[in-house]
C-alpha cells in the first residue's frame, strides 16, 4: 500500500471511530441548532433528482444548506460554502467570475467561450455567464451541491456537478426579515425580505433586497487608493399563484447591479520589467519588484468593473392526477459586463485588458413526472437553451517585456481590438427512472441526448503608435493606427449521449448503500482570443465517465448522520487555456485546446451530529488522487509533455470541522457560540502549476458570538472570518512567455463585522 493510501485508510478509520462516539459532524445538512427539547439532526428535503426526497434517501453525493446553516457559516456568497463540501472549490476569479470545481473538474477561464464545468442553477435555471453565477446568498431556502456529473437530468455542462440555488417561496402569512451590519474595510451590508398573501389562499408575493459595499482589500501604489472595492445591489420579486390544489404558478424577477470604483488588480509574484516610454525613450527599462505584502498592488488600468444582471422566470406546475405531474420552467436572462483589468500587475501598459460584454439567454424546460407511490418513479422531458454573447475586447501591449524585445516587429507599442459574437443553440431530451425491485433494492437509470450548434465570429485589428486616435469610442489607452483587420468565422455542432445507472440497497431503515456509473459532457466551441484561422479551429467537448460507491447512514435515533463516498473519474479531452508570445511578432497569443486527459479518484466523508441539546457539530473530509494521463502543449514553439503537473484547484486533502452551541441565559435571551476551521493541502490554481503561483497548504478559521431571542426573532452578532489573516491565492496568471512576469489574485484577508438581525 502506498504512503498516500495508508494515510487515507488511517484517516477514514479514525473518522469511523469518531462516528461511533457521536463526536464529529458533517456539512451535508442544514443547521443543527434547535431551541426545543428534541435532540436530533433536522431532516432535509432536496430535489436533486427533480422530485422531493429526503437527503438521506438520495443515492447521490449531495450536500444541502438551509438558510440557518448558511448563516452559521457567515456565508454572504456561494463561495462561503466551499470549505463545508468535500472536494469543492468556489471562489472569485480575476474578472469577478465564479471559479467552480468539483472533484478536480471545472473551468477557471473568465471569457464567455469557455463554458463552466460545474453548472450553477437558480430556481432550476442554468446561469451561463460565470460572473452572473457568483451569487449573493439572500432570500434563500436552501443550496444543494451535487457532486459528480449530472448529465441525465440537468441542463448544460454539468460534467463536474451542479450547484442549485433555491429561493424562498412567498409565504401564506406575513413574514419579514432584516439584517444590517458594519465591519472593517468600511463594510456595510443590508438585507431584507417581506413576504405574505395578496389574496388569501390564491396569490402570495415577496420582495427581497440585498446591498453590500466595502473598500478594496488592496492598496494601490499607483494612485494611493484602495483597489478592488465592492458596491452591489441585488433584488428579487416573486409572485406565487395557486388557483386550485393542482396548479401552482411562480413568477420571479431578479436583478443585480455592481458599481465599484475599481476592478480587482493582481499582485506581482515575479518582478515586472518594461519600457515606460517605448516610443520617445525606447532604451530605458524600469523594474517593479515583488511586494512584501501580497495586498500591495501597483496598477494603472483598474477603474472599471460594472455588472448588470437580470432575469425573469416562470415556473408552472400541474398535477394532472395522483401519479402524473407536468412542470414547465421558462426563463429569459440578460447580462452586461464592463471591465478594465490590469493583467500584468504593473503601471506599464504591458497587458491591460478592456472587456465590454453583452449577453442574453433563453431557456425552456418541460418535465413530465410519473410516480405510482409504490415501485416506479419516472421523470422525462425536453430542454432548449439559447445564448447570444457579444464581447468587445481590447488589449494594450504598449511596453516591451524583459530583456528588451518589443511587442511588434517595428519596435512600436501595439494594441488590439476585437469583437466576438458567439451564439449557442442547445437541444436535449432526457428520461430518468427509479424502480423498486424489492422493498430494499432499487434500480435507477437515465439517459440524456444533447445536441448543440455553436457559431462564432471574431473581428479584430492590431494598432501601432498609441498616441493616435482611430475610433471616437475607442478607449484612450487603446487608440492607435490600424494596420491589419481580420474577420474569422466558424460554426460547429456537438452532440452526446450521457447515461446514468445506479443501484441502491437499504441495509436497514437507517443505512443505505449505493453504486453508480454516469457519463458527463461539456460542449466544445471556438476560442474567444484567437487571432488567426489556426487558433480558431473548434475545440472538442470534454467527457468523463464517473463511477461512484457510497453509504448513507443515520445513528442513535437521528442524532448522528454519517455518509461516505468513493469515486473514480476517467476524464478525457480536457479543455485547457495556455498563454504565450508569437515567436515572430512577440505579440501575446492564447491557445485553447483539448490538451489533456486525467484519472481522478477520491474519497469523501461527511458527518453531522447533535450529541447534546443545543450543540451541533459539522465536519467533512475529502481526498483527491488526481493525475494527468497525458498533457501535451506548445512550450517555446515545441510540443511538450507536461503531464507531471497537478490539476487545477485539486488539493490532495481538504477537511472542515465546526460547532455551534446555543445556551439559554434567561427565558428571553440565549447566547450562541460558533467556530469552524478548514484545511487544504497545497494545490495549483492555474494550468502551468508554476511554483510562484501555487498555493501552499493552509488552515482557515472563522467564529462568531451572538445574543438573541430563543425563537430567533432578534439577534446581535459579532463575527470574524479568516482569523489567521491568511493570504490565499485564488487565481494566478503565468505570463512568463509574454510579457515576462507572473501575477496572482488573493482572497479576502481577515474581516470582521457586527450585525443586527430581526425576524417577524
Amino acid at each position: 500500500m502506498s504512503h498516500a493510501s495508508s494515510r487515507l485508510a488511517s484517516t477514514l478509520f479514525a473518522s469511523t471511530v469518531l462516528v461511533s462516539q457521536v463526536t464529529p459532524a458533517a456539512a451535508q445538512q442544514s443547521s443543527l441548532a434547535n431551541t426545543d427539547t428534541k435532540i436530533g439532526v433536522e431532516e432535509i428535503i432536496v430535489t436533486a433528482r427533480r422530485r422531493e426526497e429526503s437527503l438521506q434517501d438520495v443515492p447521490i453525493a449531495v450536500s444541502a444548506f438551509s438558510e440557518n446553516r448558511i448563516s452559521e457559516l457567515q456565508a454572504d456568497t456561494l463561495s462561503g460554502l466551499q470549505y463545508s463540501v468535500p472536494n469543492f472549490y468556489f471562489d472569485e476569479g480575476d474578472a469577478s467570475n465564479a471559479v467552480v470545481y468539483l472533484r478536480g473538474v471545472g473551468q477557471n477561464d473568465s471569457l464567455a467561450f469557455a463554458d463552466a464545468g460545474v453548472g450553477v442553477y437558480v430556481d432550476d435555471v442554468f446561469i451561463a455567464r460565470s460572473q452572473a453565477a457568483f451569487l449573493e446568498l439572500f432570500d434563500v431556502e436552501r443550496v444543494e451541491v451535487l457532486r459528480g456529473p449530472q448529465g441525465t437530468l440537468y441542463g448544460r455542462n454539468t460534467i463536474g456537478g451542479a450547484v442549485k440555488f433555491v429561493s424562498r417561496k412567498p409565504t401564506d402569512d406575513l413574514e419579514g426579515y432584516f439584517e444590517g451590519g458594519y465591519g472593517n474595510f468600511d463594510f456595510v451590508t443590508a438585507k431584507g425580505r417581506l413576504s405574505g398573501p395578496l389574496v388569501d389562499g390564491v396569490l402570495r408575493a415577496k420582495v427581497a433586497v440585498s446591498y453590500t459595499s466595502r473598500d478594496g482589500y488592496n492598496d494601490n501604489a499607483f494612485d494611493g487608493q484602495d483597489d478592488g472595492d465592492q458596491e452591489t445591489l441585488s433584488g428579487r420579486i416573486g409572485l406565487y399563484y395557486t388557483p386550485n390544489e393542482d396548479v401552482e404558478v411562480a413568477l420571479t424577477f431578479d436583478g443585480r447591479r455592481d458599481r465599484p470604483d475599481t476592478s480587482r488588480s493582481p499582485s506581482l509574484t515575479t518582478p515586472g520589467t518594461g519600457f515606460p516610454d517605448p516610443v520617445n525613450d525606447p532604451f530605458t527599462l524600469q523594474t517593479f519588484p515583488v511586494p512584501d505584502d501580497p495586498f500591495d498592488v501597483n496598477t494603472n488600468a483598474n477603474d472599471l468593473s460594472d455588472i448588470d444582471a437580470y432575469g425573469i422566470t416562470l415556473q408552472v406546475g400541474w398535477r394532472i392526477s395522483d401519479a402524473w405531474r407536468l412542470d414547465s420552467v421558462t426563463s429569459y436572462r440578460g447580462f452586461d459586463f464592463d471591465l478594465k483589468l490590469d493583467t500584468d500587475g504593473t503601471p506599464l501598459p504591458l497587458l491591460d485588458v478592456l472587456v465590454l460584454q453583452d449577453q442574453e439567454q433563453f431557456s425552456q424546460e418541460l418535465r413530465l413526472t410519473y410516480d405510482d407511490g409504490e415501485k416506479l418513479a419516472v421523470t422525462g422531458g425536453l430542454y432548449y437553451f439559447y445564448d447570444d454573447d457579444l464581447t468587445f475586447s481590447g488589449v494594450d501591449n504598449g511596453a516591451a517585456s524583459l530583456f528588451g524585445f518589443t511587442v511588434s516587429t517595428f519596435g512600436l507599442a501595439t494594441s488590439s481590438l476585437a469583437d466576438t459574437d458567439q451564439v449557442t443553440d442547445s437541444f436535449a431530451a432526457f428520461v430518468d427512472a427509479t424502480y423498486e425491485i424489492t422493498d430494499r433494492l432499487s434500480l435507477s437509470a437515465g439517459l440524456r441526448y444533447t445536441y448543440e450548434d455553436k457559431s462564432s465570429m471574431r473581428r479584430f485589428e492590431n494598432f501601432f503608435d498609441a498616441t493616435l486616435s482611430v475610433l471616437d469610442d475607442t478607449p484612450p489607452f487603446l487608440q492607435g493606427v490600424g494596420v491589419a483587420g481580420v474577420v474569422i468565422e466558424g460554426e460547429e455542432d456537438f452532440d452526446a449521449l450521457t447515461p446514468r445507472v445506479s443501484l441502491s440497497y437499504d441495509v436497514t431503515s437507517d443505512v443505505l448503500v449505493y453504486a453508480s456509473a454516469s457519463r458527463g459532457f461539456k460542449s466544445g466551441g471556438f476560442s474567444g482570443r484567437a487571432n488567426s484561422d489556426f487558433g480558431f479551429q473548434p475545440f472538442r467537448p470534454e467527457f468523463v465517465w464517473s463511477y461512484e460507491a457510497g453509504l448513507k447512514s443515520s445513528w442513535q435515533d437521528g442524532r448522528l448522520i454519517a455518509n461516505l463516498a468513493y469515486f473514480y473519474n476517467d476524464y478525457t479531452d480536457i479543455q485547457v487555456t495556455s498563454f504565450g508570445a508569437d515567436p515572430v511578432t512577440g505579440v501575446f497569443v492564447d491557445l485553447f485546446t483539448n490538451a489533456a486527459a486525467a484519472t481522478i479518484q477520491g474519497v469523501e466523508r461527511e458527518v453531522v451530529a447533535q450529541p447534546i441539546e443545543g450543540l451541533s457539530l459539522n465536519g467533512s473530509l475529502g481526498f483527491l488522487d488526481a493525475d494527468y494521463d497525458e498533457f501535451d502543449i506548445l512550450v517555446a514553439g515545441e510540443v511538450t509533455d507536461v503531464s507531471d503537473r497537478d490539476l487545477v484547484n485539486a488539493p490532495r486533502w481538504n477537511l472542515s470541522f465546526g460547532g455551534t452551541y446555543v445556551k439559554p441565559i434567561t427565558d428571553d435571551v440565549s447566547v450562541t457560540l460558533h467556530a469552524d476551521v478548514a484545511h487544504r493541502s497545497s494545490f495549483a490554481n492555474e494550468v502551468t502549476d508554476s511554483p510562484n503561483l501555487r498555493q501552499d497548504a493552509y488552515w482557515l478559521a472563522n467564529a462568531f458570538v451572538s445574543v438573541g431571542a430563543p425563537d430567533k426573532s432578534w439577534e446581535v452578532r459579532a463575527g470574524i472570518r479568516n482569523i489567521g489573516d491568511e493570504a490565499i491565492r485564488v487565481q494566478g496568471f503565468n505570463l512568463e512567455a509574454f510579457p515576462g512576469l507572473e501575477t496572482a489574485f488573493y482572497g479576502a484577508p481577515r474581516t470582521y463585522d457586527i450585525r443586527a438581525i430581526f425576524r417577524y
